[in-house]
């Protein structure tokens, strides 16, 4: 069920899209008409996880964008904080390789006449950035962004021992890992409001971390099903 405001089912997201069985592809192709899927995964990722096949065999188009080279230390440690990720979050929009947003804002311009789905590697951090500035552009409220957002944690969370080796290698406990799994909706409203004071709206966050505003606005047409006068974006 699509947030008020936005098209319905224009707009998908997901963990790795390497990991998404034929069924659910095939639902979201023959019933949802998904027709693009917008992939932020390094080359490296993809190397380790391989493509989203079972998308790919629907003949959905692979839109490859990755975001890279923001800082990651930010959050590698045992139990990081909501305030954490929020730094995180910062840099993921602000301090990604050159070129990667504004390829990023171009490709999604391209993908949103149809339905469309991002995906990076757990689809937590990554795709959350992304997905709330487009929920944010859309003028959806940020507690239903947040709210988005927080509903990750519950689906993430039995995937911890699959994650065993890297928690471990870490020097992580397991209840460390589930930290890291989270998605405290504290989390989304903060950062949501600090983009707000540093760059005075979400849009002009985007445009200051190098998206074009043509492309913003193509965006904002595709994703809003009606106007909503008053919403913060």
């Amino acid at each position: 069920m699509a947030p008020p405001g936005v098209v319905p089912g224009r707009v998908w997201r997901a963990g790795a899209g390497a990991a998404m069985d034929a069924g659910t592809a095939a639902e979201l192709t023959h019933r949802h008409k998904l027709r693009t899927v917008v992939d932020l995964r390094s080359q490296d990722e993809t190397d380790r996880s391989g493509a989203p096949a079972a998308l790919l065999g629907q003949g959905v188009r692979w839109a490859r964008t990755p975001l890279t080279g923001y800082p990651r230390g930010i959050v590698h440690v045992p139990r990081p904080s909501p305030g954490h990720y929020v730094r995180y979050y910062h840099a993921i929009l602000t301090r990604s390789a050159p070129g990667g947003v504004p390829e990023l804002f171009a490709a999604l311009a391209d993908a949103a006449g149809g339905p469309f789905l991002v995906c990076c590697h757990l689809g937590k951090d990554r795709t959350a950035v992304v997905v709330a500035a487009l929920l944010a552009l859309a003028g959806v409220p940020d507690e239903l962004i947040a709210a988005d957002y927080a509903a990750s944690g519950p689906e993430l969370a039995p995937l911890v021992d699959h994650y065993a080796p890297k928690w471990r290698a870490h020097g992580w406990t397991r209840e460390d890992y589930l930290v890291h799994l989270g998605t405290p909706a504290v989390t989304m409203t903060t950062w949501l409001a600090e983009l707000r004071q540093r760059h005075g709206s979400v849009r002009a966050a985007l445009v200051d971390a190098g998206a074009h505003p043509a492309d913003l606005a193509t965006l904002t047409a595709a994703l809003t099903a009606g106007p909503r006068p008053g919403a913060p974006h």
